[in-house]
């Protein structure tokens, strides 16, 4: 079941040395539902990074450079949405023109 996938994708990233922050468990009782999960020092070849999580898990990548965001924004089949945060409209307008969204 999708649960059990999940979780199974939750240990994944524990193993692969992903820091998790919060959550990564069912929630007890009846059902299945786990916890909101956060990772954060996750990396381009991690198996959560490289697939769809259809949960409740958020993964943080580290990044130094403008290109190198956008480059691993355009590195992926997956995008069901999108996002840019940022302070500055400069930076997110360069990034909404470096990406590829299809």
């Amino acid at each position: 079941n999708q649960a059990s996938k999940i979780m199974e994708l939750i240990e994944s990233g524990k193993k692969e040395g992903a820091k998790l922050e919060c959550g990564g468990s069912r929630v007890k009782g009846a059902g299945f539902f786990i916890q909101p999960t956060v990772f954060s020092n996750v990396t381009d070849s991690m198996r959560i990074a490289r697939e769809e999580i259809f949960g409740p898990v958020q993964t943080i990548f580290k990044f130094k450079t403008l290109d190198e965001v956008i480059k691993r924004s355009n590195d992926t089949c997956f995008g069901l949405a999108a996002g840019c945060i940022t302070k500055n409209m400069d930076t997110a307008m360069m990034y909404i023109q470096g990406v590829r969204a299809s």
